[in-house]
């Protein structure tokens, strides 16, 4: 009886906290600031978590003292009564996930009046693209404004957080579209096939795409920006259709991945050797010089880029800003667009598809292989970009062919320069690629 009773009370708890989340989700979310709130959740869900581990742990306990006790009739109600307490529990994580996707957003864009802005769109979506779900998130204050198609660095990323916090202004002047690739973020489930996840799989998404987004907006081209990952497979699409393009915009464009990453290696190298980090010389020796393949190529270029971000990328971030509030992850845990599902996904992505597709561009080389665009092409590099050291794209410039182009470079700024120079990106593509270019 004793026992009933405490399962009782325990259930009971557990209604009122559904009741407390179902209120907190429905109402109260909409009134605190993306941080508080994501700080909210997680501590809701790893204190679930915890008691669940706690309850397993002594259901276990419990399953054994019942198989050498005599009293098994006693013994056995108290177990069901922690399974009941343990289903309560996994229902309730399902809730605070499930309800979370469900309520995942973008915020509206407001008029002066503070509702939200007549003609504007701020949506997430899904839509199918080569057969499988995926997702975009799309902001504009003018829906007959130019589209501007935004590919996220990766692979297996989504850059899509730092966009939206740092670039906003450019929602004033395009229909902004941030693609949730096959294999990551929101669209981590297009994972499968793997087959899929080929550079001709991703421009055939990109071309399928933009063509989706020609009919719905009546525009006879789109912008075309990719940055890092996202800057290869844009060139592989305007490759195959710059008929669809107004322009082509390149932000730390990739150009030959192995000589890049063996580039990165020797800095690495040289300057663990110089400081005397024999350590890392040591760590750098035994997993040896790009590429690196394998069952999880991830580990081996994670240790090399993290430590190349460390010496090289963070110290020369000039932007306060960018520093303060330019953590990716950090950033994805806070963003309204992502339920806790889709940033479990996110981080899956980050190993996952990376593993699938890096291995995959050991052998381009845009310099031989895409050295004629036939459309308007801009790039913009950052001077202190050490994961893109500039001097690769460069090259790559001087011998490109094109009706027209252009090279930018942000002085201030590394691998992120559009999110760490914001409006030095707006203005270049309002001033100039916009003015340069569009033809409605």
């Amino acid at each position: 009886m004793k026992t009933q009773n405490k399962t009782n009370r325990i259930l009971w708890l557990y209604v009122v906290t559904a009741v407390v989340l179902l209120i907190y989700y429905v109402g109260l979310k909409k009134l605190l600031v993306s941080a508080t709130a994501m700080k909210i959740e997680m501590i809701s869900l790893l204190g679930l978590v915890v008691i669940l581990a706690v309850q397993i742990v002594i259901l276990l306990i419990s399953l054994l003292v019942l198989l050498f006790s005599r009293k098994q009739g006693k013994k056995l109600a108290g177990g069901r009564g922690q399974m009941i307490v343990l289903s309560v529990i996994v229902l309730l994580i399902a809730l605070i996930v499930g309800v979370s996707q469900w309520t995942a957003h973008t915020d509206p864009i407001l008029g002066e009046n503070g509702k939200p802005l007549d003609g504007s769109i701020a949506s997430v979506e899904k839509i199918k693209l080569g057969g499988t779900n995926q997702w975009l998130i799309i902001r504009g204050e003018d829906v007959n404004k130019p589209v501007l198609l935004f590919l996220s660095g990766g692979p297996g990323a989504s850059e899509a957080a730092r966009v939206i916090r740092f670039n906003s202004e450019l929602e004033k002047h395009f229909v902004v579209v941030i693609w949730e690739q096959r294999g990551c973020g929101k669209s981590y489930p297009s994972l499968n096939p793997k087959s899929a996840l080929t550079l001709n799989g991703y421009a055939s998404d990109i071309i399928e795409l933009t063509n989706l987004l020609r009919d719905r907006f009546d525009e006879k081209k789109i912008y075309l920006v990719g940055h890092s990952w996202g800057s290869i497979i844009g060139v592989h699409a305007v490759q195959q259709a710059p008929e669809l393009f107004h322009a082509y915009v390149g932000s730390a464009q990739m150009v030959d991945v192995l000589e890049t990453d063996q580039l990165i290696f020797q800095m690495v190298m040289d300057h663990s050797i110089k400081s005397g980090d024999t350590s890392f010389v040591k760590t750098l020796e035994a997993q040896g010089v790009p590429p690196y393949f394998g069952k999880s190529p991830i580990k081996p270029y994670s240790t090399l880029f993290g430590r190349e971000y460390a010496l090289f990328e963070y110290p020369n971030i000039v932007s306060e800003e960018y520093r303060k509030d330019g953590d990716i992850l950090e950033l994805m845990l806070k963003q309204s667009e992502y339920g806790w599902l889709d940033r479990i996904h996110y981080l899956l992505g980050l190993m996952n598809t990376f593993n699938v597709v890096y291995p995959q561009l050991q052998e381009m080389d845009f310099r031989l292989d895409a050295n004629q665009l036939d459309l308007p092409v801009y790039l913009i590099l950052g001077r202190h970009d050490l994961n893109n050291p500039i001097q690769i794209p460069e090259e790559y410039f001087n011998l490109l062919q094109a009706p027209h182009k252009e090279l930018i470079v942000f002085e201030k700024s590394g691998h992120g320069m559009i999110w760490e120079e914001p409006d030095k990106f707006t203005d270049v593509l309002v001033n100039t690629v916009l003015a340069q270019t569009y033809q409605p």
